[in-house]
Formats: structure tokens, C-alpha cells, sequence
């Protein structure tokens, strides 16, 4: 067990609700195992959690007064920046309005004015809105006629994010620059499906969506049981699973505390999706952390000792090696020498937009070019260089041991 592995309880445990850190193993911790807390807590936005945690039963816990003093600030700062996020979702929620356009809101901004009982425990990288495909692209124009701008440099084209991707590229609103992502989906494209299908899922959500006030006005957002849902599969089912990082099972208690959950169609669309694997290990996750919730699960089969420490240490798995992760677990799972070589080449010769992300210049800068060969000797020196790491094995093997058993529900 890696280092920050070993930690990784003991974050969750600062955390919980219904179970209390273990005081002697704080005070017992060196200053690197906090620097090592005080990361994986700045890499999954866990600050203010922590902070609110340390005003109550974690008040006599032996943190360092500089972490102290850091997750106070980031709970202030989360209070400042969900005013304006809170400001950016009314605005465009009016926009939209206007333009006849039926949206609902998703994820973090349904839960932090619903759902937790103040908005600075849920911080929000971006607001995601879901709309149909066509009215995703007017919207973007009408956001982008109001004044919303790309980011620095709009890497990824209208048309390729519409076949490759779940959402359009993200537009930054008012002063603040708070970014939207407008979806169409809640899952990005796979091969062989049935795009009339998907759109037609996307509008049953949006047929049973719900209004809700946020300040001075009416949000929609979707409803709470299609929330819980696609609360799992974003954080279970992603491109490495559990990356989301641990706030999911706050965000799954407080889920289920403030709403109504249809749990006959919880389950019935979790079967129907292959996703009840990953709904059955987060709740249980929610159960040893944040106490026991009634969720109407049609089978008490408890899940696997191993798979839920494997998803409390992929929760909290280092994000400044994401990309080398990623790359290491598809390339392990790739078919033979041939599936290997083929997907090691789709990842040296990328896209444009891709490429140009990555050298931080537009994707029509002849730039571009020169940028491939620098970015390919890059992440093939990091590749190497992680190769042998043992933390990067470690997660790389839960990684497969979850999408394994994520894929059938089964040990």
C-alpha cells in the first residue's frame, strides 16, 4: 500500500459524519503525512468541509495551524465565488428562458443551493446545463452574443465536440468568468450507438425536470432521482473511475436527505443502464462514512471488502498524475500487441485542438505543428519516468480490479 493510500482512510474518516477520526493517529502523523493530507485536500476541493468539520467534531483534532488557516481561507473564498456562481446560473438561467429554451441544471448546482445546507460546502469548478443537442448549439450562440467568451484559446471545434464529446466547448460568463459546459448527453459518444436514442433519453430528463428557487429566482434543474443517478455514473463510470474525488459521498448523503427518490426507478434505470455495480459501492461508501440511508436496494448481497477500499483510495488518488494513469490502465487493458500499438499511436497524433490545448496556442496557429514531436518526447519522459512507481502500479491495478467489477456488478 502506497503512502498516500495508507492516508487515505484517514482523510475520509475527518470527513465522515457518523464515525470520528481517530485522534491518536492524527497526532501520531509526521509533518509530510500532513503536507500530504493538505494536498489531497487542495487537489478535491475539500477545504471548506474540512473546515466546517474542525468547528465541530473536529475541534480538538491536532492539525497544524497553517492547514488550519488554509481551509479556513478556502472556506471563505468558496462563500465569495458561489455569489457569483449563483449570479452566472440566474443570468443564464434568464437567457435561456427567454429563448425559449428548456434546460436543467446539473450536479453541483442543483446541490449546492438544494441540497447542502449552505453552498460554500459545495464548490463548483463550472455550472453544467443540460439541453437538446440543438438548442445546447443556440444557446452557446446566444451566451456568446451576450458577451460569454471562450477560454483563453476555444481548442475543441462546435462539430467535433458534437460527435466526440458530451458537451460544447465551455463559454466563460461576466466578470467573475465562471465557465459553463452545455450538454446535450450526460455520457460522451460510444461506437454504434443510437444517437436518436440518446437524444431521445435527453428529453425524457428534461420532460421531468424540476423548478426550484435559487435567490431572487426559478432554476431548472433536473429531477432529484435522475440527479442521484447521474450523480453515480459521473463519479463511478467516468474515464478513471472514482477520480471525482471523494465530495461525491457528501454530495450523495445530502442528495438523498433534501429530495423525494423514486427508488423503484432508481433501480429500474440503474439495471437498464449497467450501472446498479457502481450505485451499490457508493452507498456503501456512504453507509460506512456519512451513516446508513434507506435507498430501496432489491439486493442486500453485500459488495466486496477489497472493492471498497480500492474506491477509498482511488477517490483520493493523485491528480497531478492523472494523465500518466490513464494512459497506463487503457493501455493495459488494450487487445494483444496490435490493440496496444494502435492505441499508443491515436495517443501520439491527437487532434489539432488536442495538441493545441497542450502548447497553450490556437488550434489554427501553425504552432500547432512543431508542438507534436515537444509533446510527444514530454509524455513519453513522464510515461517512463512513472513507469516503475509503485503508487502508480497501485492505482493503475485498482483502476482495472474497478472497471472489471463496475462492468458486471459481480466479484
Amino acid at each position: 500500500m502506497t503512502a498516500r493510500a495508507a492516508l487515505a482512510p484517514l482523510l475520509l474518516d475527518m470527513l465522515a459524519r457518523d464515525r470520528g477520526a481517530d485522534r491518536a493517529a492524527l497526532a501520531a502523523l509526521s509533518d509530510a503525512e500532513w503536507d500530504m493530507i493538505g494536498d489531497m485536500a487542495k487537489q478535491h476541493r475539500l477545504g471548506p468541509l474540512l473546515h466546517q468539520q474542525m468547528g465541530g467534531r473536529g475541534s480538538d483534532w491536532p492539525v497544524p495551524a497553517a492547514l488550519k488557516a488554509r481551509w479556513a481561507r478556502g472556506w471563505r473564498a468558496s462563500a465569495e465565488r458561489a455569489l457569483a456562481v449563483q449570479q452566472a446560473l440566474i443570468a443564464v438561467g434568464a437567457l435561456a428562458d427567454r429563448e425559449g429554451l428548456a434546460y436543467a441544471a446539473l450536479k453541483g448546482a442543483w446541490l449546492a443551493w438544494q441540497a447542502y445546507p449552505q453552498p460554500a460546502l459545495r464548490p463548483m469548478r463550472d455550472i453544467d446545463l443540460l439541453l437538446g443537442e440543438e438548442d445546447a448549439v443556440r444557446l452557446h450562440a446566444a451566451m456568446s452574443a451576450a458577451g460569454a467568451e471562450p477560454g483563453k484559446f476555444s481548442h475543441t471545434p462546435i462539430d467535433f465536440a458534437r460527435a466526440h464529446h458530451k458537451h460544447l466547448p465551455p463559454l466563460h460568463w461576466g466578470p467573475q468568468k465562471v465557465a459553463f459546459e452545455l450538454h446535450w448527453r450526460l455520457s460522451n459518444p460510444v461506437a454504434g450507438e443510437d444517437r436518436a436514442g440518446v437524444a431521445a433519453t435527453t428529453a425524457g430528463l428534461l420532460a421531468r425536470r424540476v423548478r426550484a428557487t435559487v435567490g431572487p429566482a426559478d432554476i431548472t434543474y433536473l429531477d432529484p432521482t435522475d440527479s442521484l443517478l447521474h450523480l453515480i455514473v459521473h463519479a463511478a463510470y467516468g474515464r478513471q473511475p472514482f477520480d471525482t474525488g471523494p465530495q461525491v459521498l457528501t454530495d450523495l448523503a445530502a442528495a438523498i436527505d433534501a429530495a423525494a427518490i423514486d427508488w423503484p426507478r432508481f433501480w429500474a434505470d440503474a439495471e437498464r443502464q449497467g450501472r446498479t455495480g457502481g450505485a451499490r459501492l457508493l452507498f456503501a461508501l456512504v453507509a460506512k462514512y456519512m451513516g446508513v440511508r434507506e435507498t430501496g436496494d432489491p439486493d442486500p448481497t453485500p459488495v466486496p471488502g477489497r472493492l471498497v477500499a480500492a474506491a477509498e483510495a482511488l477517490m483520493l488518488q493523485d491528480m497531478d498524475a492523472r494523465a500518466e494513469r490513464g494512459f497506463a490502465t487503457q493501455i493495459a487493458e488494450a487487445g494483444g500487441k496490435r490493440g496496444k500499438a494502435a492505441f499508443a499511436w491515436g495517443r501520439a497524433f491527437p487532434p489539432k485542438h488536442i495538441v493545441a490545448h497542450y502548447a497553450g496556442v490556437p488550434a489554427d496557429s501553425w504552432r500547432v505543428w512543431p508542438a507534436y514531436p515537444v509533446r510527444m518526447v514530454d509524455h513519453g519522459w513522464r510515461w517512463l519516468f512513472q513507469r516503475g512507481d509503485a503508487a502508480l502500479g497501485a492505482e493503475v491495478a485498482d483502476a482495472r480490479d474497478m472497471r472489471a467489477w463496475l462492468g458486471t456488478g459481480k466479484a
